[in-house]
């Protein structure tokens, strides 16, 4: 199995993309860490889901938004697993409102917090054993919505574009290292609650008339992408953002050049 006494940390890892991450990269062979908030039994149960189909798991509550709870988690790792090879920035939020409506700051700047800050603080907590070990990846869940941008979302869209920005300035950085970084943009799916926040007839219009294949994404789709980029099959890849979303940023972009 490619990898094989490979040990990785999934944030946000019990539900959602994180959970089909979690699962993919233990059917391949790692050892997966699933990190998780509030959330306990839904982590236990991705958990529980990987010992029953003989691999080898552990939920971790991590905060990403205090390094002082993500450097523990990564300590404990490194601790009983004497290494880490992999890293899947997965946990996230989204806050819907205008700027300008907005009574509070404070769900904008956590929306940043989680995403971006907390990205940043578990890729500083597992950058040094990466770097020690002279491997690595990093893959951060990024979203075509830091690509192209919706109004009422300006939090989410400029977390997830700050992660792309992130990505491709760390895996300058730390190529020398042997530690890649890249990203994924997932389009909108079902399970993560994205295309929640749009009206019904909004979602309609976007599903069947805006994305090419004319359907949200599975989780298991965009976790293909992030394992892909997470294992050796990617070896030659640092740097990149991997768009996954059926064709819909095509669309936008064309329907945009028309105007």
């Amino acid at each position: 199995m490619e990898l094989e006494s490979k040990v990785a940390l999934v944030t946000g890892g019990g539900s959602g993309i994180g959970r089909a991450v979690a699962l993919r990269l233990a059917e391949r062979g790692a050892t997966v860490a699933v990190g998780y908030l509030s959330r306990a039994e839904v982590a236990n149960k991705t958990v529980e889901e990987i010992r029953g189909a003989g691999g080898t798991a552990i939920a971790l509550n991590i905060d990403v938004r205090d390094y002082e709870s993500v450097s523990q988690a990564v300590q404990r790792i490194t601790r009983e697993h004497k290494r880490i090879d992999v890293l899947v920035n997965n946990a996230g939020i989204c806050t819907a409102g205008t700027i300008v409506s907005t009574d509070s700051t404070e769900g904008w700047t956590d929306v940043i917090q989680t995403n971006l800050v907390g990205a940043y603080h578990c890729i500083k907590a597992c950058s040094l054993p990466m770097m020690l070990q002279r491997s690595g990846a990093i893959v951060n869940v990024s979203s075509i919505l830091g690509l192209v941008g919706k109004g009422g979302l300006s939090a989410y869209c400029a977390s997830k574009a700050g992660l792309s920005g992130l990505t491709a300035s760390l895996s300058a950085e730390f190529a020398m290292h042997g530690v890649r970084v890249n990203a994924v943009a997932p389009g909108y799916s079902d399970d993560t609650g994205m295309i929640q926040q749009f009206p019904i007839e909004q979602k309609e219009v976007i599903i069947n008339e805006r994305i090419p294949l004319q359907r949200p994404a599975e989780p298991e789709e965009i976790a293909e992408a992030i394992v892909f980029l997470a294992g050796d099959s990617s070896s030659y890849m640092t740097g990149q953002t991997m768009v996954v979303d059926g064709g819909l940023t095509s669309v936008i972009r064309g329907m945009a050049k028309t105007r």
